[in-house]
């Protein structure tokens, strides 16, 4: 699989077309309020039967809640059931797959909500992801960046995480490293943010060589996306300051 599950989007309709699924979707899908769905969808979880139908309540739903973080890591979790669920073979790859991706999808809502409210329930579904798919340079990457923005976060956030959840979340700019080098290793040249954010480790471990070597590297992948355009940008500064 590797760097294909960078390009693939939560909008999952092509892969679910192909492949058949217990309950008709064209059939007539009661319309509820996403606190009303959510609540549902977490009370069928009881069994094997109930996760069943919970995953497909909230598939019926994912074109009007698709951009609800709280619906989105739900669904992320019923992949994951489905996956564990699964007997066989190829269902549990596709499972597995479409989990990965909804990881990713998740982890794209920015700001403190993200950082804070959510960060301990993408790093729960990500690590189960991986346990899933080791082999997928992509996971690492997204590890890699949960990492990389824990370690950055201020007094004030950690104090309001450790409020909320009971628990400071931890990680080091050290065990960022080791995920975007884990997701080279995998997949060499596997992106420019991949890139990108390894010279920002390298930097603040104060390995300046190191980070102008990825730097010169990411400046040979070709632009795909407008994430890998505004990497480019960004090495360009990166590689600007360290040449002073």
């Amino acid at each position: 699989m590797g760097k294909c599950l960078r390009y693939i989007t939560a909008n999952t309709d092509t892969e679910e077309r192909n492949f058949p699924i217990s309950k008709a979707f064209n059939a007539h899908v009661e319309e509820l309020k996403l606190d009303v769905l959510l609540q549902k969808a977490d009370h069928l979880r009881m069994d094997e039967s109930g996760k069943l139908e919970s995953f497909e309540l909230l598939c019926d739903h994912k074109e009007k809640f698709r951009d609800e973080i709280e619906f989105m890591w739900r669904l992320a979790r019923a992949y994951g059931d489905m996956y564990e669920l699964s007997t066989n073979t190829q269902e549990k790859k596709y499972y597995a797959n479409i989990y990965a991706v909804l990881c990713g999808y998740v982890s794209e809502f920015e700001g403190l909500q993200n950082k804070v409210n959510y960060g301990h329930l993408f790093k729960e579904h990500l690590d189960k992801a991986i346990q899933l798919l080791p082999e997928e340079s992509f996971l690492y990457y997204l590890k890699g960046r949960y990492c990389y923005t824990v370690s950055k976060l201020s007094w004030i956030e950690k104090k309001m995480a450790a409020t909320l959840f009971g628990k400071i979340p931890s990680s080091t700019v050290q065990e960022a490293l080791q995920n975007f080098l884990k997701a080279e290793e995998l997949y060499p040249g596997y992106s420019n943010p991949n890139y990108l954010y390894l010279a920002k480790c390298y930097i603040d471990i104060e390995e300046k060589q190191n980070a102008l070597k990825f730097c010169n590297l990411a400046l040979l992948l070709p632009c795909v996306t407008k994430e890998d355009k505004e990497a480019q940008q960004e090495i360009k500064k990166i590689i600007a300051s360290l040449k002073r």
